[in-house]
């Protein structure tokens, strides 16, 4: 199984309709798909990347290293070692 891929150079042209349904089917079924031919540097990608990584630290890893599925997870991986 492949990520799927979209082609943005065909936003702009005879294939703009099959490019945005394209576009739609990977949001509703992946949730997500790589990019290509989208013109975006690589300063603004690494940039964006930071700031997103940053956040997540802000936000979220806290709340996910507390969640119970986490916890219970520690919980087994616990058991586990102590048995051994």
């Amino acid at each position: 199984m492949e990520i799927p891929v979209v082609d943005f150079s065909k936003v702009n042209g005879k294939e703009r309709a099959d490019t945005m349904a394209l576009i739609d089917h990977y949001c509703k079924e992946w949730g997500f798909f790589q990019l290509i031919n989208h013109n975006i540097s690589e300063e603004l990608l690494d940039r964006v990347k930071k700031v997103a990584i940053e956040c997540y630290k802000l936000e979220r890893e806290a709340g996910f290293k507390n969640s119970k599925s986490v916890q219970l997870l520690n919980e087994l991986v616990t058991r586990r070692a102590m048995r051994k």
